[in-house]
């Protein structure tokens, strides 16, 4: 199988445990856009984070945001599905009850949160780690809403996000797409039922006139399982939750071993005998 277009999640997938792109990979990624074939990260990042990446392959690289909310393309954002105003109000006074802190990412970029006592060392943390990405602290439901929603959502400990997603679900689920992204620091997001991954990027392809089975595809977490049960050519890396494994057409090494290079590099032909021989 040779890809038409390549994409991929980012964290955990592409970028090693300490968020970071390897030369190598950014090397092999370039090499790829420069055959003309297109690469698209495909990331439940919000754009801010996201750009980092997308500056660093630079060669005119693409990214699906937020599980599909925006779409980075040649420097500019362009808006998707974004939650209703209404559900989104409603999960946030739903989020505040249960003991949590809401984030509501809105369409000017700003990320608002309602403080709440006792629940907020994940979100300071959070906020300690991007420096480069504004958020405001609000101090009420009402300002959490200054502008259009894009999604809400919750950060904290894995086990508070797991304790707090099926009741989400259970009171939104049948309004909006609630994604769990496990990990030592989990989200549990609100978004509009199409804003997902599958969606955004099936539509991108058809855009650029590449059928689904032209798409070699990469994840490793929960928020990827719709992509791989959609495409036929989705590959896992090693470091992947066993639920993403079952479904995987092939498996790739790890995240922190360059996998999803190392197998892009194989299936377009790019001869790499050592790392040295590609890097930048």
């Amino acid at each position: 199988m040779k890809p038409g277009l390549v994409a991929t999640d980012i964290d955990g997938t592409l970028a090693n445990d300490q968020g970071v792109l390897s030369d190598f990979t950014v090397a092999v990624l370039r090499q790829v856009l420069d055959r003309g074939v297109p690469v698209v990260l495909v990331t439940g990042l919000n754009p801010w984070p996201t750009r980092r990446y997308v500056e660093q392959i630079g060669h005119g690289v693409r990214a699906i945001t937020l599980n599909g909310i925006f779409l980075l393309e040649d420097g500019e954002v362009h808006e998707g599905f974004l939650v209703d105003p209404a559900v989104a109000r409603a999960a946030a006074e739903y989020i505040v009850a249960q003991g949590y802190v809401p984030l509501v990412y809105g369409v000017d970029g700003v990320s608002r949160y309602l403080p709440v006592d006792g629940s907020m060392a994940e979100v300071a943390w959070l906020i300690a780690q991007r420096p480069y990405q504004p958020y405001r602290a609000v101090e009420s439901i009402d300002a959490l809403f200054a502008v259009r929603p894009a999604q809400v959502s919750v950060c904290d400990h894995d086990a508070r996000v797991a304790e707090l997603y099926p009741s989400l679900t259970a009171a939104f689920g049948d309004r909006a797409y609630v994604v769990y992204a496990p990990g030592r620091r989990a989200w549990v997001e609100v978004n509009h039922p199409q804003a997902r991954k599958d969606v955004a990027l099936l539509a991108l392809a058809a855009r650029l006139g590449i059928a689904p089975e032209a798409i070699v595809y990469f994840g490793d977490s929960l928020n990827d399982l719709v992509v791989f049960r959609a495409l036929p050519h989705s590959v896992a890396v090693e470091n992947a939750r066993p639920e993403v494994k079952a479904l995987a057409w092939r498996i790739a090494p790890s995240n922190n071993a360059d996998g999803v290079a190392r197998m892009v590099a194989e299936l377009l032909g790019i001869e790499v005998v050592d790392k040295s021989d590609i890097l930048l």
